[in-house]
């Protein structure tokens, strides 16, 4: 008897979350990550999130303006206000101060691109939240507007 290749990578995959369920649970989550079922649904929607964090793809960037006011920018513009004194000021900067910042930038620049893939991560995973916290207002308004049954609670809605 085979296995195919899907079943095999969801048995795999069922395992990690699994595993990273009771992890995180032993080190001091939330106890209602203890329920395995809303572990997956959490970890469905944050995985969801994840894959739509394209920058394109996620309202909260444009929400904040204009990227020069949050964005980092990490370039260094040469620049004096000495007047006849500049050119040597400027040269001292670009021959040797610039090697140093060059080095110390470098080794920062990797720190930069994974602090920006977090960042978008984030903005999508409130954008996640701010959508379903919406459809579940609309939700509350929609229940609240309907006539009561004599129990007191709303009629069932019909399809659902």
């Amino acid at each position: 008897m085979e296995a195919s290749v899907d079943e095999v990578m969801a048995t795999l995959q069922d395992r990690v979350r699994e595993r990273v369920r009771a992890d995180l649970v032993r080190h001091g989550a939330s106890g209602a990550l203890e329920d395995p079922a809303l572990f997956a649904e959490i970890d469905s929607m944050l995985r969801a999130a994840i894959d739509r964090s394209q920058p394109a793809a996620l309202l909260l960037p444009e929400l904040l303006g204009d990227p020069a006011t949050w964005r980092l920018d990490t370039a260094i513009r040469y620049q004096s206000h000495r007047g006849a004194a500049a050119g040597p000021i400027l040269f001292v900067k670009r021959r040797v101060i610039m090697p140093v910042l060059r080095f110390f930038y470098e080794f920062s620049r990797d720190n930069f691109e994974r602090q920006r893939r977090v960042n978008h991560v984030l903005f999508a995973c409130v954008q996640e939240l701010a959508i379903e916290t919406t459809r579940l207002r609309q939700e509350v308004r929609e229940l609240s507007r309907r006539p009561s049954t004599s129990s007191g609670r709303p009629e069932p809605v019909e399809g659902r």
